[in-house]
This record gives structure tokens, C-alpha cells and sequence, in this order.
């Protein structure tokens, strides 16, 4: 039933339309090459259009994990560059970079006092176009400091924060700030003190005003049950109150239009391991099925008022969901997830906006196994992906890029067309019937028609004129083999698609 999935999920990513380019391999060898996920900034646009990268990989040196940078420039990828030199394992790599230019990065590296971790860093400057040796940044004998996090105001004000493991015999992390300013970085601060368990997976950004946001996944109140935890520094340089905003964790922010957008991942189980720091990653392990939400704030509102919160994005299946970035765009907010079992993931993405949001789309199967996945915008509104994949285990891990130059539909104040949206089937699996509903946005001519796993089409369903508004029809499987279909309702050259399983 597995396999049969597999292949229906296939055959509905070649079905629906999609502007993404096809996938390219930037980094591919025999050994491991990773890079962060959602939110950690790995990739960053500047000003002129080029896309900057940073990743780790142990191809120089199998079991030596080094820290690499590449750019993007006119659709040339550079070869890689090695930033790091410690010949032990450095992971983790962050970027920032401010109007001139200059790009700072900074990791978590093992060199000193394995198995514990330290902060190190290098900048790049854009006046003598040269990159500094990487240097010691963070270091506190017998602890780790994990998952750093660096943010670049246009004036070159860098902003630092990263998970610390001093406190709790590196088993409770909390979180600390530093920032770069006039050449020198200042003293620490720490952020919170909840006194045990992890301060996990931050993410941040800078609004319009000079104010930075910072979330992070926090299980204080009980081991693994983790919260989304919200916390302000105002342009002002004062940092507000800690405000938990519920279960789940967050995954990147996206600032459009005076909103804040959060992506965030939840899983129906109380307690759920939610990250691997090694890549800053979701990974649901043995935990049940995981879910993407978003959330949204207005930014002109106090800092505890949300205009959406926890809304649903993935259906709560049988599968795993391992992260969920998003990005701005020309038409509003894209959200692009990895949804699937072990080795057999597929990339969905969505528009969402302040009135709701567009039907998952399928548009990458992955045929392997997905660690990875990041966003990034351009100057013209386009949309960079990069993310990880392997085909069988940890031993080959690969880097792949896409890039969207058209973006979906849609105006500046982040809404979008209204379009055809199958709700559910059931029962699915079916046996001799069952129930399709969907939503058709505008009176109009609508079809619905059955395909199998090879792409014929096997029946039709519906084909007519439908009222705007919910409709429910009921569709014959009797004359159907057991196996993997999907349901595909089209309406004014839109289509959506479900899957349905027929088993007796």
C-alpha cells in the first residue's frame, strides 16, 4: 500500500502546473553534504540578485566536516569555498549581509574540546573583496553552544543568537544574544533562564521599523512537549517579556505588507522530538504524524495579539512532515514543505495570505529521503529552494537548487485569486464508494473525473455547471481494482487533486 502511495504522489506532482525550474544538483559527491533549514539563513540575496550559500560537508575529508560557501551569480554557481579549518566537525553554518556587501558567518565547531561544541566565525569584506581567517567566537569549556543564528541590518549591525549549553551540564540550553557593531562584537546576554530542558531551533527577523523578532521552541513545562516562545528587541535596543504562544515549533518568518508570518510544525502527540541540531532540522523520529501551520501578526499590534493563529496548512495524515519554510514573493507568501515517509518524501507548497490560503500543491517528488529545505527571495520577487536529499542513508546526502522566476498569481497585499479546493474523500481507503467534497470559488463548468496510478483516466465523476460554494459527490469504486488513484476537479483551468485508495 506503501509503494502504491508512492506512485500516486508521483503521478499528482506531474499533474498539477508548477513554475519551478527543474532540480539541479549544485553539490553532489559520494560523501555528506548538509546545510540548515528553514529560518537559519543559509541562503541570502543581496541587493544586486546574487544568491549567497553555506553548507558543510565532509567530501574533502570523509568524517571531517568542514564549513563551505558558494554564489549564485547570472545562473553560475561558484565552486565551493572552505571557510573552516578544524579538522574535526564544524555544522550548523549561518550567513548574514548588509548593504555593502560584507557577509558574516558564523557555526558551532568541535575543534577545541570534543564532544563539546564552540562558536566560530569568519567575515568576508566586500571593500577588499577578502575573507578573514575563521576565529574563536563563543567558548565555554565543557559546554555546547549549538544552532547560531546571525542577521544583518542594512547599516551592517549584525545581530547574534544561538542555543548555550552552560547551565545544565550541557543537557538544559538556554538562549544568548551578542551583536556586531563599529568592528567588535559586544558581551553576551542571556535571553532566558527557564532553568531546565532546551531553548531549541531559534528563528528571527527584522521588520521595516528596525525591530527583531525571535521565536524558538521551548518544552520548560514538560520534557519534549514543546511550545513556541515570542520574544521583541525593539529598535529602541530594550528587549520585551517572553510570551508562550502554545504548542508546536516554529519554523521561519516571512515580514510582508505590516504582517509577520510564521511557519510552524505540530505534532498530535504530547511529547515529540523536534529537532536535530546538526542541521537545525525537524525530525519527527517514531513520534506519529506531524502537521504545518501558520501563523500571522499584524505589526503594528501588541506583541501578544495574533490576527491568525495555528492555521492548517497539511492535512494530518499517516505521513511526517520534517519543515516548513516560506518566503515574501510577488504574490504574497509562499509555503514549501517536505511531507512523507523515510525515503520517500515530496516537496507541497501553498499560498497563504490574511484570508486564507490556496490547496497544497505537490510539485517535487523527491524519490529519497529530505533533511533540508530552505526559502529565499529576490529583488524581483522570484523564489530560491535548496534543499537536501538522499536516495538511500546518511552516506550521500546532496544539495539540489530550483528556482521559481514567475511567481503564482496574486497582488502585493499578500491575497490571492480564489480557486477550485477539494476538501476530503470518504472513506478513503474506499471499497465499493465513496465521498468527494470540494469548493468551487464561481458558478462555472467543473469536472471531475478519476485517474489510476498510470495517469489514465478511469472515470468521470462530475462534468457540468456548479454553483460557487460546497459540493459533495459520490464516486463509484465498485468497477475500480484495489490499488492507488486520485480524484482531480478542474474549474477555469485549475485543477486540484486528492488521493483515493481502493482496497477490498
Amino acid at each position: 500500500m506503501k509503494n502504491a502511495m508512492l506512485v500516486l504522489s508521483l503521478l499528482i506532482g506531474m499533474v498539477l502546473a508548477n513554475t519551478w525550474s527543474e532540480p539541479v544538483a549544485i553539490v553532489s559527491t559520494d560523501a555528506v553534504e548538509l546545510t540548515g533549514g528553514p529560518g537559519t539563513y543559509n541562503q541570502v540575496v543581496d541587493s544586486l540578485g546574487t544568491l549567497h550559500f553555506v553548507f558543510f560537508s565532509d567530501h574533502e575529508t570523509p568524517g571531517n566536516r568542514e564549513i563551505y560557501y558558494m554564489n549564485d551569480e547570472g545562473g553560475t554557481w561558484s565552486e565551493p569555498l572552505r571557510l573552516s579549518h578544524g579538522d574535526n566537525w564544524s555544522h550548523g553554518p549561518s550567513m548574514a549581509i548588509d548593504a555593502l556587501g560584507n557577509i558574516t558567518v558564523v557555526w558551532y565547531d568541535y575543534r577545541l574540546e570534543y564532544p563539546y561544541s564552540d562558536l566560530y566565525w569568519c567575515r568576508f569584506d566586500a571593500g577588499t573583496g577578502t575573507w578573514s581567517e575563521d576565529l574563536p567566537l563563543v567558548v565555554v569549556p565543557g559546554s555546547g553552544q549549538v544552532a547560531p543564528l546571525v542577521l544583518a541590518e542594512s547599516d551592517g549591525k549584525v545581530h547574534l543568537v544561538w542555543c548555550d549549553g552552560r547551565h545544565g551540564d550541557n543537557l538544559d540550553f538556554e538562549l544568548y544574544y551578542r551583536f556586531w557593531e563599529n568592528g567588535q562584537w559586544s558581551d553576551e546576554l542571556q535571553l532566558t533562564d527557564a532553568g531546565r530542558y532546551f531553548r531549541w531551533v531559534p528563528t528571527m527577523a527584522l521588520d521595516g521599523t528596525g525591530n527583531l523578532h525571535l521565536f524558538w521552541a521551548d518544552d520548560r513545562g514538560f520534557r519534549k512537549d514543546w511550545h513556541i516562545y515570542y520574544k521583541k528587541l525593539a529598535s529602541d535596543g530594550a528587549w520585551g517579556n517572553e510570551i508562550d504562544l502554545g504548542r508546536g515549533a516554529p519554523q521561519d518568518i516571512a515580514i510582508y505588507s505590516g504582517h509577520l508570518f510564521l511557519s510552524q510544525i505540530h505534532s498530535v502527540d504530547t511529547a515529540w522530538d523536534i529537532p536535530n541540531a546538526d542541521a537545525g532540522i525537524y525530525d519527527p523520529g517514531e513520534d506519529g504524524p506531524t502537521q504545518v501551520r501558520y501563523s500571522v501578526k499584524n505589526l503594528s499590534d501588541p506583541d501578544d495579539v495574533w490576527v491568525i493563529r495555528d492555521k492548517q496548512v497539511s492535512a494530518l495524515m499517516s505521513d511526517d512532515v520534517k519543515q516548513a519554510t516560506l518566503a515574501s514573493c510577488r504574490s504574497g507568501i509562499r509555503l514549501v514543505w517536505g511531507q512523507g515517509t523515510q525515503y520517500h518524501f515530496n516537496l507541497y507548497q501553498a499560498t497563504i495570505g490574511l484570508e486564507g490560503q490556496s490547496a497544497p500543491d505537490l510539485f517535487g517528488p523527491i524519490l529519497g529521503d529530505n533533511r533540508s529545505v530552505s526559502l529565499s527571495h529576490g529583488p524581483s520577487g522570484d523564489l530560491n529552494l535548496i534543499y537536501s536529499y538522499t536516495s538511500t542513508d546518511d552516506s550521500g546526502w546532496d544539495l539540489y537548487y530550483r528556482h521559481d522566476p514567475i511567481p503564482r498569481e496574486g497582488g502585493f497585499d499578500g491575497y490571492f485569486p480564489p480557486r477550485i479546493v477539494l476538501g476530503s474523500i470518504s472513506p478513503n481507503p474506499a471499497d465499493y464508494s465513496a465521498v468527494v467534497s470540494f469548493d468551487v470559488p464561481a458558478t462555472g463548468n467543473v469536472e471531475v473525473a478519476v485517474y489510476d496510478a498510470a495517469g489514465r483516466r478511469v472515470g468521470t465523476v462530475f462534468s457540468g455547471t456548479l454553483t460557487a460554494g460546497r459540493h459533495e459527490l459520490a464516486v463509484d469504486t465498485s468497477g475500480l481494482r484495489s490499488g492507488a488513484y486520485f480524484v482531480q476537479a478542474s474549474s477555469d483551468g485549475v485543477s486540484a487533486s486528492a488521493p483515493l485508495v481502493v482496497a477490498r
